[in-house]
């Protein structure tokens, strides 16, 4: 794996966060998704403020190698992973393993039972691997175009709490 950094981003970040989140959709998710939807999900024309309001609020995290961004990713408070974005350039290279280090450690921090996100059907296979299951497929419509992706959990129940509860039978 390169060397990653990870640290919380920055507003200074939130323009390259925006370019890497477009360039991922139009370059990893066209395998799935059809041009009228890539083009829906990610606009070529960005509403910038609208993009920085959505960054403050769900406050990602960036990885950045050979100084630039190469991923992001958050946790909300509810167990939500709302966005989670690895560079085309850099898929395969350990950055969304690493991504999800900072993920884990929050969710044990907040002492949360469980995982879920809205996932692509191309993340899909990267969010199964990681012991997410699907709940339920789903369609989201965005800017009127309707899109294919699946509701997906994963429990957090410890092997230690689970040793806990045999210890008592």
């Amino acid at each position: 794996m390169p060397s990653v950094n990870v640290r919380k981003a920055l507003p200074e970040d939130y323009p390259a966060l925006w370019t890497l989140f477009f360039d991922t959709i139009h370059h990893v998710n066209r395998q799935d998704y059809t041009p009228e939807q890539i083009a829906a999900w990610a606009p070529a024309e960005i509403e910038l403020p609208r993009w920085i309001q959505r960054m403050e609020q769900i406050d990602p995290w960036v990885a950045f190698g050979e100084g630039q961004p190469v991923g992001f990713a958050d946790l909300q408070d509810d167990g939500l992973v709302d966005m989670f974005f690895v560079h085309h350039q850099w898929q395969g290279q350990g950055i969304g393993k690493r991504l999800f280090e900072e993920i884990d450690l929050k969710a044990s921090q907040l002492q949360l039972t469980e995982l879920y996100s809205h996932v692509s059907i191309t993340a899909r296979p990267f969010f199964a691997a990681r012991g997410f299951y699907v709940e339920t497929p789903q369609e989201v419509t965005i800017a009127g175009v309707v899109l294919q992706n699946f509701l997906m959990r994963k429990s957090l129940a410890t092997s230690a709490a689970s040793e806990g509860n045999r210890s008592l039978r």
